[in-house]
């Protein structure tokens, strides 16, 4: 478990940060003064397992104390427990880009201070926080970072402590492709070229779960060939989808029906995967009720 405050210059990209931390199974919190940061984090730890992103930010003028005295605070308290911190600024001309395109208004702007010294103000002060403590904050610069690269910078500081990291969560579902393919697939694979048990005498109204269906197709000598060129495919793919910000990989395998060679085909695919990922199976067609 891990403590990742993170700090941002409005329009810099602070909600896209914390939305990575997120999608990798942090607990967040958005927009939180730094007076209540103490509490807030006591709160959380006493009733979550995951490691905790909490954005906060730099209103209160009493900032720059609350946010040092709550870090200190926070390091005594919890001593096992790495608490590290992400900065994100971008440049004047990129921040005022963005205000003006979004039409927002800055959080520190009013009717007697323009954008340009509103953005002043909120970094001198997030500058000013850690300042004898350099080591605990990463900075990150988004003047010319798209919001997917800065997900992937944001991801690799939060996993950078892990020793063990946890397997990539991997979809395998089957599908009958006169249903259509599912919109959300990220690899789709085609059963259809093995034999279909369809027409075996007494196997039509079986699935690809039940025995003599999954007996008839592994005596075929292309089943095997099949499911070991899809693990394969899938193997190699998986570490550039988990570089890509991925948090779940569909692979969806279809047949004519969705019932008896793609069912087949998707649990031996997990049997093949199951030790490489975290395994979700389901089939749309025919779902297995208990």
């Amino acid at each position: 478990m891990q403590i990742i405050l993170v700090l941002g210059v409005s329009g810099a990209g602070k909600n896209v940060a914390l939305g990575a931390l997120e999608d990798i199974g942090f607990a967040i919190v958005n927009n939180l003064p730094a007076a209540l940061l103490v509490d807030t984090v006591e709160a959380m730890l006493a009733t979550h397992t995951q490691s905790l992103g909490i954005s906060l930010n730099a209103h209160s003028p009493t900032f720059v104390h609350d946010f040092d005295h709550s870090c200190i605070v926070l390091r005594a308290r919890h001593v096992g427990t790495p608490l590290r911190v992400i900065r994100i600024d971008a440049s004047d001309q990129t921040l005022q880009r963005r205000f003006a395109e979004t039409r927002r208004k800055h959080p520190f702007s009013n009717d007697q201070t323009p954008l340009a010294a509103a953005i002043a103000e909120e970094r001198a002060r997030l500058r000013a926080v850690l300042h004898d403590q350099p080591s605990l904050v990463h900075d990150l610069d988004t003047s010319a970072t798209s919001t997917h690269l800065l997900r992937q910078r944001v991801r690799q500081f939060a996993t950078s402590l892990d020793t063990n990291p946890a397997l990539p969560l991997l979809e395998i579902s089957s599908f009958a492709y006169r249903e259509g393919i599912p919109p959300d697939a990220d690899l789709v694979f085609d059963a259809r070229i093995l034999p279909n048990p369809y027409y075996e005498p007494g196997l039509a109204a079986l699935t690809g779960r039940d025995v003599p269906v999954v007996a008839f197709l592994q005596a075929q000598p292309e089943t095997a060939h099949l499911i070991a060129a899809m693990a394969a495919y899938v193997r190699a793919s998986l570490p550039g989808f988990v570089a890509d910000n991925r948090p779940r990989i569909h692979v969806a395998i279809g047949c004519t029906g969705g019932k008896h060679r793609s069912v087949y085909v998707a649990n031996a695919l997990q049997a093949a995967l199951s030790g490489e990922a975290r395994v979700l199976r389901h089939d749309r067609e025919h779902p297995l009720t208990s």
